[in-house]
């Protein structure tokens, strides 16, 4: 059964309610899962109740919803007032999605259940991403990952979403490292790769904004509803949210936190002033531990335990620490005085310890701006870390099948 202060959430919103004519069944049967995905379980006089359906259109629903194996029966509720209830919920190989990460030392792949939990996943490391080994290298990404799967899981996959760095050159997507010295694929040729590899269809989407994507679902944080977003990584990036809406933008590119100048124009001899990207990237951190031979993956989550930070990697830590966490607020300054977000949540790659000192030295820096006029947001981490790219790439068909509202859908 649900939980009480939830159920009354949801009674109380309006935009849970359904229509009771044929031709928004398929907009009922979406809002129905939603909700139970949403509540954890619900009844069906429950769901008549939230939806303002009728008792026999939610059973309708429902019991297709049964018949389809996309939701499941609970055990029979008893002793309560009126007669036994029994609770639906969402049967977790109801539906499998595939989220893809590829980044630039390694692809990530997860097998996503209906009920937001990782089946499985994978990783491939490389030393650049080559754009003419890339078929062979997530060919055998996804056998891999599909060897691990049960047959029920295979039959149920819905599709896949792939995360990965982009740059917007002439109006189309290419993905890579821009600038870098390895070819690059433009969108198009990544997503026939993808399609070919794994035989379901596929959407690109930047990086940044799938773990964007991930935070609002996963956390159900009702703080989330107007967020400014920042992922820190080899290169930083982020999204912006509005009224619990993921803003892409019209080419995919809203949010794009990376370019957010540090400062005003100086004339022509002094050139434009530096971007976030410059000083908020992990790059610039592994420049800074390269140059003092500090290894360069024991910042990150993926490259050991966060008690292998010795002296020397702290110092390194610190010193980047202060720049970043200078352009991050102010960044963060800048966005809120926008859209007055109530929230500035920060993730990424970083141990937590580290990501933690990342926040709190961002704390220090916001009382140096004149803040007149601005209504401050509170400042936080994120809640999933390194895995949330690909677990908002995975969440994307799952939109794109299942939800009423699929707005964060981005353009294939």
């Amino acid at each position: 059964m649900s939980d009480d202060s939830n159920y009354t959430d949801l009674m109380d919103d309006a935009t849970r309610r359904g229509g009771n004519q044929a031709g928004v069944r398929q907009y009922n049967e979406r809002l129905i899962m939603a909700l139970v995905r949403e509540a954890g379980a619900l009844s069906k006089a429950e769901i008549a109740r939230i939806t303002r359906l009728s008792s026999m259109t939610v059973t309708t629903i429902v019991n297709k919803l049964l018949e389809e194996g996309l939701v499941r029966k609970k055990e029979v509720i008893r002793g309560r007032m009126g007669q036994p209830s029994t609770p639906i919920e969402l049967a977790p190989d109801g539906a499998i999605s595939i989220g893809m990460k590829i980044g630039r030392r390694s692809l990530d792949l997860l097998a996503l259940s209906f009920d937001r939990s990782v089946v499985v996943k994978k990783t491939v490391s490389y030393d650049a991403l080559d754009s003419g080994k890339f078929s062979g290298l997530i060919g055998e990404a996804f056998d891999r990952l599909f060897e691990s799967l049960s047959d029920l899981q295979r039959s149920r996959l819905v599709g896949v979403g792939v995360a990965a760095p982009t740059a917007i050159e002439a109006g189309e997507a290419v993905i890579g490292d821009p600038g870098g010295s390895v070819p690059r694929l433009r969108e198009k040729e990544l997503i026939g790769q993808v399609e070919k590899a794994s035989g379901l269809s596929a959407v690109v989407l930047n990086d940044a904004t799938a773990a964007c994507l991930a935070e609002i679902d996963f956390s159900r944080d009702q703080r989330n509803r107007s967020m400014i977003y920042f992922y820190v990584s080899t290169l930083i990036g982020g999204g912006v949210v509005l009224e619990g809406n993921l803003i892409t933008g019209r080419t995919g590119n809203a949010g794009a936190v990376n370019a957010v100048p540090l400062g005003i124009s100086g004339g022509a001899k002094s050139g434009p002033p530096a971007q976030l990207i410059e000083a908020a990237s992990l790059n610039r951190l592994e420049t800074i531990a390269e140059r003092q031979g500090v290894p360069i993956g024991v910042f990150r989550e993926d490259g050991g335990p966060a008690s292998a930070l010795d002296e020397a990697a702290w110092a390194c830590f610190d010193e980047w620490c202060d720049l970043a966490g200078d352009a991050l607020a102010h960044a963060a300054i800048s966005g809120t005085s926008f859209i007055e977000a109530e929230s500035v949540v920060i993730d990424g790659v970083l141990h937590r310890v580290l990501l933690d000192r990342l926040i709190a030295r961002i704390g220090e820096r916001i009382p140096r701006y004149n803040l007149e006029g601005i209504n401050l947001p509170e400042f936080r981490a994120g809640s999933i870390g390194f895995d949330a790219r690909a677990l908002g790439a995975a969440l994307v068909p799952m939109y794109e099948q299942f939800a009423p509202d699929n707005r964060v859908v981005l353009k294939r």
